[in-house]
């Protein structure tokens, strides 16, 4: 049955006409190429993970001793979860009261489901599946849904449970949100709302203008979407995914002197009525991050056939390292904020999870270049950890680039520059992942040991800091952890995320393998394995 290609005026109704096959999306590359079998037999050939772990039987035994303190820590948030909130979205770790987040169908209980998996905790799996088995999307607590932020941790969670335990309840319910969530890309060009409400079936932007959404929002729905379209072989998923990057580069051409002014470093915002960029600077950070995130992953997890997703990876890589990188006054090697109109010195722990995804690059491209590259950003990362007396890192800071004058500085930032060789911008932690994540990237590439040791370290300053009776609270400054005063916030990601990625640190190297597995921008493994041949 030959699949017709029809223009994408209502995606919602799109589901179910291409019963048998269709040729994906995004196989073409921006210059016309499609990858042939001998390219990707020799990308397939690449290894990911180093294979020079130790063998030592005294390490094994310390690691094991970690995983199992790291585990206990998840067991130890997760029964206050249970007791005080179970099936709600999160929970107050500091009051123990219940909050409803991301409309009241149960982040928490979704987002954590692999990583419960992956830590053999069979009873609590149980449970939390039977309770994702109630869950009916068609109904929430009367708020818009955050499009983005249900696709990542609802979808993603459900889908990568679903390949890990074989229950294909999960599959049903990750494919009845997703359908839910398709109707957010009715619009004009294809480009999703930010917000949409279930209920009334109406979409708008969080705040500013009704149809203003951001880089990240609107591009990282590749992953899960591709995904679900091999599971179900139905190809509109991945479709809408794909037709945000058409109308991006069909609608807006790089002009120096315009808001997007070189080729692939791409503003913040976008107006979905036009699909043009609006305004702001170029980043790594929040609302741009996981687009150049799932570039280079949704090519790996197409077993590298999705072309344009490479293209447009190499052409951002290019200009990001010409413009976006800065070394600083302390030498070491920052991410920044800018174009060829000039650079913002300030940096947030979003753009620590580039260090890691640019090391598996190197790895799927065989790039040693870049994996040099990625270490030096490693260390920029980890240093904003390490310098801190909790071992924790903020969630902003800044820097002065190599010799400019510090005369715009405030005092305190220039003693902080001299003291640590960045400043704090925003000194407290909400328990993110970012950093974390690079460096286990860095340790199963490598198989060097001082890699776990950072995050055991970093494991040790969060439980002397942020462990309480309702789970892990965030921290007010991280200069002065528990003195300084805690957060009652603990989000989905820090079940799905954080615990996943320091106890993966500590498990054989061959649990959720990065040969056989790629993580979502949310923590969540997908098999690799699965094969595609362009058709759905």
């Amino acid at each position: 049955m030959k699949c017709l290609l029809l223009p994408l005026l209502f995606l919602g109704q799109l589901t179910g006409l291409c019963a048998a096959k269709h040729i994906a999306s995004g196989m073409e590359g921006l210059e016309g190429h499609v990858p042939h079998r001998r390219e990707i037999a020799r990308f397939m050939r690449n290894p990911v993970q180093a294979n020079n772990f130790t063998d030592d039987e005294s390490l094994q035994r310390l690691r094991a001793h970690r995983a199992e303190d790291v585990r206990k820590g998840f067991v130890h948030a997760w029964r206050a979860y249970k007791k005080y909130a179970f099936g709600s979205d999160e929970i107050n770790p500091l009051t123990l009261e219940p909050l409803t987040t991301r409309n009241g169908w149960g982040a928490t209980l979704v987002d954590a489901l692999d990583t419960i998996h992956i830590m053999g905790l069979d009873d609590e799996f149980a449970e939390a599946a039977e309770k994702v088995r109630q869950i009916n999307f068609d109904r929430n607590d009367g708020e818009p849904s955050k499009v983005f932020e249900t696709n990542i941790r609802y979808i993603g969670g459900l889908i990568s449970a679903y390949e890990l335990s074989g229950n294909r309840m999960f599959l049903k319910q990750a494919t009845a949100l997703a359908d839910i969530m398709l109707e957010a890309f009715d619009t004009s060009t294809g480009i999703p709302w930010q917000m949409w409400d279930v209920q009334t079936g109406t979409g708008s932007s969080e705040a500013g203008p009704p149809t203003l959404n951001n880089l990240a929002e609107v591009g990282s729905y590749q992953l899960e979407f591709f995904r679900l379209s091999q599971l179900t072989h139905d190809p509109s998923y991945h479709k809408a995914a794909q037709r945000v990057f058409d109308v991006i580069l069909d609608r807006n051409e790089p002009r120096r002197g315009s808001v997007y002014s070189v080729p692939g470093l791409y503003p913040v915002f976008l107006d979905i009525k036009t699909g043009k960029f609006i305004n702001g600077k170029p980043n790594l950070g929040g609302g741009s991050d996981s687009f150049y995130e799932y570039l280079i992953k949704t090519w790996a997890l197409s077993g590298f056939r999705l072309q344009r997703n490479l293209d447009m990876w190499q052409e951002s890589m290019h200009s990001i390292k010409k413009y976006i990188l800065s070394r600083g006054s302390d030498r070491r090697l920052y991410m920044a904020v800018g174009d060829d109109d000039g650079l913002d010195s300030i940096s947030d722990t979003f753009t620590c999870f580039f260090p890691g995804t640019l090391a598996l690059a190197s790895r799927l491209l065989n790039d040693n270049e870049t994996l040099s590259i990625a270490h030096e950003l490693l260390m920029t990362s980890y240093n904003t950890f390490a310098r801190m007396p909790t071992h924790i890192g903020p969630e902003n800071f800044g820097f002065l680039p190599a010799g400019d004058d510090d005369s715009d500085l405030l005092e305190s930032q220039r003693a902080e520059i001299k003291k640590y060789g960045f400043y704090l911008d925003h000194p407290y932690y909400l328990m993110r992942p970012e950093v974390i994540e690079s460096i286990f990237y860095f340790y199963r590439i490598t198989g060097d040991e001082r890699y776990a040791d950072w995050i055991w370290e970093i494991w040790q300053g969060i439980k002397a800091n942020c462990a309480v009776d309702g789970g892990f609270a965030g921290l007010r400054d991280v200069r002065l952890g528990r003195r300084g005063g805690l957060i009652g916030k603990q989000e989905s990601f820090v079940f799905s995320e954080t615990f996943k990625y320091i106890y993966l640190a500590f498990t054989s190297p061959d649990v959720i393998s990065l040969d056989d597995y790629v993580f979502s921008t949310e923590g969540h493994p997908f098999k690799r394995s699965t094969s595609f041949n362009g058709t759905f």
